[in-house]
């Protein structure tokens, strides 16, 4: 099967893959090819960041999760605003890829192939529908623990290397909160024991939830217009409400911000690259200047 590269466009200090479809991205991460060449090698690591994440990666109260966020191999856009952003912005990304979109289409081929897959699931009611589903797969479900709590992070990573003792998976799947799942990935990948490791690792956070109906995936229509965070807030509004109107407020002043510095940032472009003109064109009357003059030899001598 002929695997199609992943362009990527540099946004937020990320370089985001921009897929046409994600069955691309699935046959990439399927063939174990795809990865970001100017990336360190020693996070292959599939992110979906949406407007949140992008605050939260700015932010840098979660410097774990961050670096591990910067290190990824595979940055897909999760939330359709980070797409309206990339198109003012001068970069302007194809369309979405959701995490939930790439669980969607991903899980069912990682079944039929009979990969070696490792779920660290957020309930017990989720991995028993992952279980009663690939029986073949093997699934930790983590007790509490604290964001960034090192002993706690430690004992569930040794919780996930228990369970794979017979062997490295190829696909590991973390479907936690943030900065849970990013902090116990960057555990994983940095201590991975035994001669063999993971081929990926990827944080998928709620998407295997909507895709066994445990959570409601909002409309096409809805996702299509960029308010499928309206849709998750009206389920969860007490939990969801100082996220999306008071926190996530802060990605109008990063678009901003990056807006304003490539406005800034000169333009590398020969001077060959200039619009065209005449060569020798005067301005009527007295008012041909000296600059005119210097301009025209300045691009007589290019032209040569």
């Amino acid at each position: 099967m002929d695997v199609v590269a992943l362009p990527r466009r540099e946004l937020f200090g990320l370089r985001f893959v921009d897929a046409r479809v994600m069955r691309d991205v699935v046959d990439a991460l399927m063939a174990g090819q795809g990865g970001d060449p100017h990336v360190d090698a020693d996070a292959p690591l599939v992110f979906t960041p949406n407007v949140d994440l992008l605050v939260n990666l700015h932010k840098s109260d979660w410097p774990i999760a961050t670096q591990l966020m910067r290190r990824a191999e595979y940055v897909l856009a999760d939330g359709q605003p980070v797409v309206w952003a990339s198109r003012l912005l001068g970069s302007p990304l194809q369309r979405r890829l959701p995490g939930s979109t790439l669980v969607a289409e991903l899980w069912p081929r990682l079944i039929a192939d009979e990969r070696s897959v490792l779920v660290i699931a957020s309930s017990e009611t989720l991995a028993t529908k992952i279980r009663c589903e690939y029986p073949g797969a093997r699934v930790v479900v983590p007790p509490y623990f604290a964001n960034e709590d090192p002993a706690a992070t430690s004992a569930v990573a040794k919780s996930c290397f228990d369970a794979c003792a017979d062997g490295a998976p190829e696909f590991v799947i973390a479907g936690l909160s943030f900065p849970k799942q990013y902090t116990l990935l960057d555990e994983l990948i940095r201590d991975w024991p035994g001669p063999s490791t993971p081929r990926m690792f990827l944080a998928t956070g709620a998407s295997f939830e909507m895709y066994y109906g445990l959570r409601r995936r909002s409309p096409d229509w809805v996702q299509r217009i960029g308010m499928e965070w309206f849709y998750r807030f009206l389920q969860e509004p007490r939990r969801l409400f100082r996220r999306y109107f008071i926190d996530d407020v802060a990605f109008v002043g990063l678009v901003w911000r990056q807006y304003r510095h490539a406005a800034r940032t000169p333009s590398p472009a020969h001077p060959s690259m200039r619009p065209a003109r005449p060569i020798g064109r005067v301005l009527p009357g007295p008012w041909r200047s000296r600059r005119r003059h210097a301009e025209d030899d300045e691009l007589a001598e290019t032209a040569n």
